[in-house]
């Protein structure tokens, strides 16, 4: 009888080690996943902030050659007094300007990734 004890005994705590160590694995695969999900979002974050970076830059291209045509344009015409000409043909020549800048700074951006 009291082998049989001592047996069942050691058989249960065998299970219990074994449960233990079970959810020891399981605590640590959940734990690796929590980190890997961190690092997976980091990653996104920054590419994110590169998209955020390139966009930006592309716009404000555009943006400036438009300024810059615009503000050409209209100091032309106030010097010389031609009130709308200049203007108008340097907004558009800006505008020209813009795209093209936009478009080299695309393929320089495509070609370095």
């Amino acid at each position: 009888m009291i082998i049989l004890s001592s047996k069942k005994i050691e058989s249960e705590s065998k299970k219990n080690k074994l449960q233990r160590s079970s959810s020891d694995v399981i605590d640590r695969v959940d734990e690796i996943k929590s980190k890997e999900s961190l690092i997976r979002t980091s990653e996104n974050i920054e590419k994110r902030g590169k998209s955020l970076g390139l966009a930006l830059r592309l716009s404000t291209e555009l943006v400036s050659g438009i300024v810059v045509g615009g503000i050409m344009g209209w100091s032309l015409d106030k010097w010389l007094g031609t009130d709308p000409w200049f203007l108008m043909i340097f907004f558009i020549l800006g505008i020209a300007a813009g795209i093209i800048n936009v478009i080299n700074t695309a393929k320089n951006m495509n070609i370095e990734s």
